[in-house]
């Protein structure tokens, strides 16, 4: 644990780093910890890894298409939005934090969605991995990941505003959802050249060095008097 600055995240913030296991322990965990969110409660980042499987969007059908190759129980449903993301070979970020820390002209959510993106970013570029993010919206998604695609679209094949890319493919996708007093990003990070079980430890020692400052600065949004400042995909 360590203390973070001061200003209106003065509270104590926790990174839990764990293992691989299957889509539903984790995703069963992700609501454990969100559901414990309050106002004045401590940040959480949790770095994790799916062993196999799929986690698709609160909007799922249900109905698992053939062209998947899944069964049922490896199929697990995330809080937040987006399309399926097949698991196994990336690295899995899940942050939970009140929406008390936010003044109220800073909650501007899709860019808080790329805020957190940039602030990743350095640590893709600490590992010598330069990413894009990308700058428009596809057609048929939203800035953080609020999918209107079919249910058996794969989230990688389809980056939106806020993600990053390396060489046209991408790298880096996620989502929020947003609870009565807390805030979940759920992000997969997958880097071709790095096994996850090492982007896990690379992720561990660049936050402990540099990068909490950098998610604290993305949480704070100080970019300008009223906040972050852009345009946004319409909903």
């Amino acid at each position: 644990m360590a203390e973070i600055g001061p200003g209106p995240l003065r509270h104590r913030w926790i990174l839990l780093v764990g293992g691989a296991g299957s889509s539903t322990d984790q995703m069963a965990r992700d609501r454990e910890i969100w559901s414990l969110v309050r106002p004045g409660l401590r940040g959480i980042l949790r770095v994790y890894r799916i062993s196999g499987g799929a986690t698709v969007g609160r909007t799922w059908s249900g109905r698992i298409p053939p062209d998947w190759g899944l069964s049922p129980q490896s199929v697990a449903i995330r809080q937040t939005g987006g399309g399926a993301v097949l698991h196994g070979q990336d690295l899995c970020l899940s942050l939970f934090f009140s929406r008390a820390i936010f003044p109220p002209g800073a909650r501007n959510w899709p860019l808080l969605y790329e805020r957190l993106h940039a602030a990743f970013a350095e640590f893709l570029l600490w590992c010598g991995h330069p990413t894009v993010m990308q700058s428009r919206c596809s057609p048929l998604t939203s800035a953080g990941g609020d999918s209107r695609r079919g249910n058996s679209s794969f989230d990688f094949i389809e980056p939106v505003r806020g993600d990053l890319m390396v060489g046209g493919s991408k790298v880096l996708g996620g989502a929020l959802a947003f609870g009565r007093s807390g805030i979940l990003y759920q992000g997969s990070l997958q880097i071709q050249e790095i096994r996850p079980d090492v982007l896990s430890c690379l992720f561990e020692e660049w936050y402990r060095s540099m990068g909490r400052e950098s998610i604290d600065r993305s949480l704070l949004m100080e970019d300008g008097p009223h906040g972050i400042v852009g345009t946004i995909c319409p909903d």
